[in-house]
């Protein structure tokens, strides 16, 4: 995730640093989907079983925060997702880390501790992590001493130790650092400093990335200061690569529906509904992966003056459940890794899956991910990477008659009843290239 403030963007460590793998199969929703060696294009998740979920947190103060104070940050950012009612994640601090880790070779003790999956169930090994760990670096000093700028990184968060039972696919650990400098009452050039409040939006989203959820997009409209009204702010998610309000600090429908997707209430499919289709070139049957694609709420006339498109909309990621790299056939890269990420299974390469859906009606709108959301920025499978498939032309509606002729804007709404599925509304892009056959070659 990136902050935007007075023309100033801070970069981050994004959720996957410790993992330690080439690529990961990434989209709108889960961070992490199963691949070869796990339960195949199933996401990962913490066990609902294990909840509430424990955490340990580090002895030392961040920035001009006490210890305390550091403390009720943390616990106010899980908060945020804890709250969700149609999700079951909850949280608990279970205390102190053995220390306060305050160098980079302490830091890097913690981390390497908690890589070694080898003693699990139980906690790493040497004493000093805990199976959620969230280090404190009280002024970047530990971003210093790993060579990284401290006045560009705020801070990461991210799952660690992925396994799978052979029916569910599981994280087991998870690290967070926070970077005190941005807090610590001192503003200049050479010591950036963002409000407390802001600070604290930017751990929601780690905590997000942390807990099993990836970027998404929704109103990327919200990247130009003068396209982004009160509606688009409204509906903009937490997970956002970019923190562009404090309005994000406060779950948007699309984060509701993906933390409630990972960890269901009982009651989350029979109150909500969904919409599934692929996305196809304009062959009608070559499916296209890395299409954001998103459920927009028709208007309701009983709220005049709002736009509910804007506000209540819930994204997904064409071919989320599919590999990225090896094996895809729409990305072909000599000298690349098999990923042990996503799917192998080629009816999942234009597939997508909105759910939590509120009842009502909805168009489906189709758009390229912004160019700039790759690797740590990254939104879906394909940024990963290191670009995104542009769309031919503007972003396209499902409509009734669809194919690849028809009028990009044309839609038709699709009522959404709860506890039920509205399926095939695949969408045939307008414009592209011909598919080629087994007689031609590029």
């Amino acid at each position: 995730m990136k902050l935007r403030r007075s023309r100033r963007w801070f970069e981050l460590f994004l959720a996957g640093a410790l993992v330690l793998v080439a690529v990961a199969a990434r989209a709108a929703g889960p961070l992490f989907v199963g691949g070869p060696g796990f339960v195949e294009g199933l996401p990962f998740r913490f066990d609902p079983a294990s909840f509430p979920l424990t955490y340990w947190t580090d002895q030392g103060n961040l920035g001009n925060q006490s210890n305390t104070q550091a403390d009720d940050l943390v616990e106010q950012a899980f908060n945020v997702w804890e709250n969700v009612p149609t999700a079951t994640i909850s949280f608990s601090a279970a205390g102190e880390l053995g220390a306060d880790v305050s160098t980079g070779n302490e830091y890097l003790a913690v981390e390497n501790s908690l890589n070694d999956c080898s003693t699990l169930p139980g906690p790493p090994a040497g004493g000093v992590a805990q199976n959620r760990s969230l280090i404190y670096d009280l002024n970047g000093s530990i971003l210093e001493d790993l060579g990284i700028d401290q006045n560009s990184i705020l801070g990461f968060a991210s799952p660690a130790c992925l396994a799978s039972d052979g029916v569910n696919n599981f994280y087991y650990r998870g690290l967070a650092l926070l970077n005190g400098r941005f807090i610590d009452g001192v503003d200049t050039v050479n010591n950036p400093e963002i409000s407390l409040e802001e600070f604290r939006a930017v751990f929601i989203h780690e905590f997000g990335h942390m807990i099993g959820l990836d970027h998404t997009q929704i109103n990327v409209n919200c990247l130009s200061i003068f396209g982004c009204g009160t509606d688009d702010l409204e509906g903009l998610p937490t997970m956002f690569p970019l923190l562009v309000s404090l309005e994000m600090a406060t779950l948007a429908p699309d984060d509701i529906a993906g933390i409630s997707a990972l960890y269901p209430e009982s009651n989350f499919a029979s109150t909500t509904g969904r919409i599934q289709g692929r996305i196809f070139f304009s062959d009608s049957l070559t499916h296209a992966q890395g299409v954001n694609v998103i459920a927009r709420r028709v208007d309701d006339p009983g709220t005049p003056g709002v736009d509910e498109s804007r506000r209540q909309a819930v994204s997904c990621v064409s071919g989320f459940l599919y590999t990225a790299d090896a094996g895809n056939p729409l990305v072909q890269f000599p000298g690349f890794t098999p990923s042990p990420f996503g799917s192998r299974d080629p009816a999942l390469i234009g597939f997508y899956d909105i759910v939590g859906l509120a009842p009502g009606d909805y168009k489906v709108e189709i758009e390229a991910i912004d160019q700039s959301f790759t690797l740590g920025s990254s939104v879906g499978p394909i940024g990963t990477i290191g670009f995104q498939f542009w769309l031919p032309g503007p972003p396209e509606f499902w409509d009734a008659g669809e194919s690849e002729g028809d009028d990009p804007a044309a839609s038709t709404p699709i009522t959404v009843a709860a506890g039920a599925t509205e399926p095939d509304k695949s969408i045939i892009m307008n414009d592209t290239p011909p598919r080629l056959d087994a007689w031609e070659d590029e």
